[in-house]
């Protein structure tokens, strides 16, 4: 591969998967900012709450549409547009001088994230260079988790000044590079040829792979054009039990997933640390940032283990611990009063669940549900899933504070860890091995049982 190619894929990678750094951003940042918020907007438990999961929910209703708009626009530009909106829903979030205000900029931020959400890993999966594909798509979650920790960075370092609309204003920064970076991005392959422009397609191949082999990656593109213009309803094929079965799966994995509490824990964690005793604003900040901090450092780690261990195990393995961690903190968090221990406790329990979601479910769900969906009905599935799975974090988000408030603290912790022990026995007991197996040969496997 000549030095040019490497270098328009190397941008074709970064500037992409820099949507999961808006994703992940946004998550890390409320989770300081909830700390300072009320001083100026006055919130009910219930109001914070749904705040927490307003991102989620906006974020749900958009990946519906969003498919079908980078059908329409193309991915280039759907990625430019999610960048655009969500420079303007951080001006919004600065302007906001009530709770209706915050809640409508976080809602119209939750439609960038829908975007980036279903559009990035489309986008780098047509377009790159299928040697890579794996990898390019693995750096949306890993800049995702980046995000994360560098928005909890951030909270700490206005933890002094408790300025939470300038916290979200730094939001720009990530917003500016995928909006300003979406120009320098190469045009789908794939969705030139859905729009008859051959000639156009053939170009931009000729950029990522070189003259050689660019011609022979036009006629297999075109072949999965045609297969997947034949693509069935999701609905239509209930009928088929080797559709049945795997979408029953994947669509129980995908809620389970959210389930875990995963995105409710990372935005309410320094909250939660205050709470229970951690000392001051800037200790639980503190906390917040080692919790990120690990989960970035063990996603690395669960990359580099990729295709080395049997992810049926290792997801299986990690949701179990996942389970175990949650309701071991859920004992601790009934049992001890309110204090400096508890507060490291709860760190402790914080820490442990990160580490075991990361390790496991958190760096592969997404590959292995993609393994288990039959070919024809793959990319509606995931649709359909990715959905899903945002309502379900959207809606737990939302009621994870009022639940605590209404049942006790610990008791999100329990609901939270008996859904993962669910989500461990789906694993082991249904899903298939799928390391060296080919997506036929999966496929093969349901059609048999």
């Amino acid at each position: 591969m000549q030095e040019g190619s490497k270098l328009r894929i190397f941008m074709v990678i970064f500037f992409s998967a820099m949507g999961g750094m808006l994703y992940g951003y946004d998550i890390g940042i409320i989770n300081s900012a909830f700390l300072f918020i009320e001083n100026d907007i006055p919130m009910t438990t219930t109001q914070t709450s749904f705040l927490g999961g307003s991102v989620l929910f906006g974020g749900a209703f958009a990946i519906l549409v969003g498919g079908i708009l980078a059908d329409i626009l193309g991915r280039k530009k759907t990625i430019s547009l999610a960048g655009l909106i969500f420079i303007a829903s951080v001006f919004m979030i600065y302007l906001s001088d009530d709770y209706s205000m915050l809640l409508a900029s976080r809602l119209v931020q939750g439609i960038a994230v829908g975007f980036i959400s279903i559009t990035v890993p489309l986008y780098l999966t047509e377009t790159v260079p299928s040697t890579i594909r794996g990898i390019a798509v693995t750096c949306f979650q890993l800049l995702l988790t980046a995000g994360i920790l560098i928005a909890n960075a951030v909270g700490l370092l206005f933890e002094e000044s408790g300025d939470w609309r300038a916290m979200f204003l730094t939001a720009l920064v990530p917003g500016i590079i995928v909006f300003a970076g979406s120009f320098a991005l190469l045009k789908s392959p794939r969705w030139l040829i859905m729009n008859n422009r051959q000639s156009a397609a053939e170009d931009m191949l000729v950029k990522t792979l070189g003259t050689v082999k660019a011609k022979e990656q036009m006629q297999e593109v075109q072949n999965l054009i045609d297969k997947t213009k034949n693509e069935g309803s999701v609905w239509k094929n209930l009928h088929h039990r080797h559709y049945l079965v795997p979408m029953i799966i994947v669509f129980s994995i995908a809620i389970l997933a959210q389930m875990t509490g995963i995105n409710s824990i990372l935005q309410y964690a320094s909250t939660m640390l205050k709470d229970a005793g951690l000392g001051n604003n800037y200790t639980s900040i503190v906390g917040g940032v080692t919790i990120t901090a690990i989960n970035f450092v063990t996603t690395i780690a669960a990359v580099l283990l990729a295709d080395k261990i049997e992810r049926k195990f290792i997801i299986g393995f990690g949701t179990f611990m996942v389970s175990v961690s949650l309701v071991a903190t859920g004992i601790m968090l009934a049992t001890l009063p309110a204090g400096e221990l508890k507060g490291w406790l709860l760190l402790a329990g914080f820490i442990s669940f990160i580490f075991f979601f990361a390790i496991g479910p958190g760096a592969y769900v997404w590959v292995i549900m993609s393994e288990l969906l039959p070919t024809n009905i793959r990319s509606k599935g995931l649709a359909v899933a990715l959905f899903l799975n945002s309502m379900a974090s959207a809606i737990l988000a939302s009621v994870f504070l009022p639940v605590s408030e209404m049942f006790g603290e610990s008791s999100i912790f329990y609901i939270c860890g008996g859904c993962t022990l669910l989500y461990s026995f789906i694993v082991f007991k249904f899903v298939p091995k799928t390391n060296g197996r080919s997506l036929e040969e999966i496929e093969q496997g349901f059609v048999k049982k």
